[in-house]
């Protein structure tokens, strides 16, 4: 006997998804409503799916234009994923205040996606009360790296990183081993120059790009695309140093490192706390619940700013994060960690 529709919508509920708008264009203009049920179907030839009911005027426009884009929504695109599923009374143009740019097949895609595809329809098949669209994929793009927006048991959310495995610590009151080319830069404008990055790889040094004064809220913008350029420039390492004047916000330290650890990949990600700030382990923590593993200590009593190495190795062993010492710090144990 078939399960009954209620049970089949909360079961279904509980498979997590991300969010696109489709669009597509017409003789009565533009179209676009959010779906979730979206799905890579072929490599060669490049083909996506998507599933719409057969209730919506989308199938219908959809059906009879032969084309369709998709744009994969940002976290901090919930807003218009709510706007195209329907959701914001008083709205009557879906596309209004928006920032479009039109594919080469015509169909609008939203400039600040995290990624949008252009597609014809190649097959259209029934399923059930929907139909099952399949595009070829003619033009893709990916304008803005960001984590992405879910879809979970009705609600909107965003990537919980998990808590790394194993945390990695550089005490920074260790003099330069001869092997890192370590520079720091409040922006884009003072980075060193791609021929200096190149000659440093040539003779084996680790290239290690710190953004300054990261985690303050009124450089946000300036901060993410500093790091997108320091991994554009072929930095090994990337960090994100806490300013010694203004103490950082856990909000801001979260906001900051769930887009620098996506991107920054395939490249290290790091952080360097200022250990004065009250909410410095509490900064730690967010750190690592946003993918951050490696981090810059100081010896306690060193009399610096930096995080003190045996409050992150007691963080670590509450959480039970493997560190790099399993017991109170020596002399013995600090000197082999600046080695």
């Amino acid at each position: 006997m078939p399960v009954d529709s209620t049970t089949f919508r909360s079961v279904l509920g509980q498979w997590p998804s991300g969010v696109c708008v489709v669009t597509t264009a017409g003789p009565g203009g533009m179209h676009g409503m959010t779906a979730s049920s979206f799905s890579s179907v072929s490599l060669d030839p490049p083909l996506v799916s998507v599933c719409l009911g057969n209730h919506l005027p989308s199938r219908a426009l959809l059906g009879q234009a032969g084309k369709f884009a998709l744009s994969f929504l940002g976290k901090d695109q919930a807003h218009i994923g709510r706007r195209f599923a329907g959701q914001e009374r008083g709205i009557s143009d879906r596309f209004a205040g928006l920032d479009w740019t039109i594919t080469p097949n015509g169909c609008p895609v939203l400039n600040d996606a995290v990624a949008w595809l252009d597609c014809r329809v190649a097959h259209a098949y029934p399923g059930g009360d929907h139909t099952i669209f399949v595009g070829e994929v003619t033009e893709a793009a990916l304008p803005r790296i960001i984590s992405p927006l879910l879809f979970h048991s009705r609600n909107w959310g965003q990537v919980a990183q998990p808590l790394p495995d194993t945390v990695q610590v550089r005490d920074t009151a260790s003099p330069p081993d001869g092997l890192r080319f370590e520079f720091f830069a409040a922006g884009r404008d003072n980075l060193p120059t791609p021929e200096r990055v190149i000659a440093a790889k040539k003779a084996g040094d680790r290239v290690v790009g710190y953004v300054t004064d990261a985690f303050d809220p009124d450089r946000e913008d300036e901060v993410l695309a500093t790091v997108a350029a320091l991994r554009a420039l072929g930095c090994d390492e990337i960090g994100c140093a806490e300013s010694d004047v203004t103490p950082a916000s856990p909000l801001q330290v979260a906001r900051i490192l769930q887009d620098a650890s996506v991107l920054v990949r395939p490249a290290v990600l790091r952080v360097r706390l200022a250990g004065h700030n009250r909410l410095a382990l509490v900064n730690a923590l967010v750190a690592m619940k946003n993918g951050v593993s490696h981090f810059d200590v100081i010896a306690s009593g060193a009399g610096s700013s930096g995080l003190p190495l045996d409050d992150l190795l007691h963080l670590s062993r509450q959480l039970e994060v493997a560190g790099p010492i399993d017991q109170r710090p020596s002399d013995a144990d600090l000197a082999q960690i600046r080695e």
